[in-house]
């Protein structure tokens, strides 16, 4: 049922309206907003309960949920798990988002504006441009495909995307505010839910594309230590499976030591199609992955 709920989900995605997903997290948001004007006072141990009072509610009424439908007998929790996944997987809006942000690079360059204000190059224009799609393209593939089909499979139906997800929204509204202590615990929680699918997702680029490069990239470039070590392992890896040069946007680094992971050549239009290619071939690894494991669970 695992396999198959996800199947459902990647092929309807296109047809789920944009405005499903906006309205349920513009909910969420206002709750966190309450939830910060209510216990916010800058304090460690204050943002830890408010991360439990954002979270542990929805994993609760889901729970009820199933127990209720199990005790009468319904089976219908697929049903729940079915809207859950759809609400918050995403597959085709990350790949047409990729192709639109090509299509407005190309746009701007034939428009020449920014060519004339700005001193660089035109190519090191263009190859800035186009990592920054790519990474963006990367990142969203692992936050909004990867690691929910990863806590999809760890915990029992969708409580681990409920998780993975909470958590997400929670470190983006709390975890960036570094001034006080309040955000301390959302950013450490979504740390230790992030980093292994970081890990499994930098591998399966590995695997589906140039493997030595990538598997280079990770151990020479991802040497830093401290929270933004996983993700520059992650962009090393993909842009040596993809063997082009990007940067980690995660790193306040970024803007000074620009395309400084990977491999090759500077990212070009051309890459952009790579890049697909790349994130449609490591969701096949995953799905064939799931149906494996779903095969043997059954045997």
């Amino acid at each position: 049922m695992s396999l198959f709920l996800i199947l459902i989900s990647l092929f309807t995605e296109k047809y789920r309206p944009q405005s499903l997903q906006d309205h349920i997290l513009s909910y969420f948001t206002k709750y966190l907003v309450y939830l910060d004007e209510l216990l916010n006072s800058g304090e460690r141990h204050h943002g830890v309960v408010a991360w439990f009072v954002a979270t542990l509610p929805l994993l609760i009424v889901y729970n009820l949920i199933d127990y209720l439908l199990a005790y009468l007998n319904l089976h219908l929790m697929w049903l729940v798990d079915l809207v859950v996944l759809l609400s918050v997987i995403c597959f085709r809006s990350i790949l047409k988002k990729l192709i639109s942000a090509g299509e407005q690079i190309r746009t701007k360059l034939k428009e020449n504006s920014e060519l004339e204000e700005d001193g660089d190059s035109p190519q090191i224009l263009r190859a800035q441009q186009v990592a920054s799609a790519i990474e963006q393209a990367i990142n969203d593939a692992h936050t909004y495909l990867f690691a929910i089909l990863f806590w999809y499979g760890v915990l029992p139906g969708v409580n681990g995307v409920i998780l993975y997800i909470i958590a997400l929204y929670i470190n983006n509204h709390w975890g960036q505010d570094r001034q006080t202590d309040f955000g301390y615990f959302s950013r450490r929680m979504f740390y230790y839910l992030n980093w292994p699918v970081y890990y499994l997702t930098a591998l399966t680029f590995a695997i589906v594309g140039n493997f030595e490069d990538a598997l280079f990239c990770w151990r020479t470039q991802g040497v830093k230590e401290g929270e933004s070590a996983t993700s520059q392992i992650f962009f090393a890896s993909a842009a040596g499976a993809l063997g082009i040069r990007l940067g980690d946007p995660n790193s306040p680094q970024r803007l000074i030591n620009g395309l400084d992971l990977g491999l090759g050549e500077l990212p070009d239009l051309d890459h952009l199609k790579s890049t697909e290619g790349l994130i449609w071939r490591a969701l096949v690894v995953w799905v064939i992955v799931y149906a494996l494991m779903t095969l043997a669970a059954h045997v």
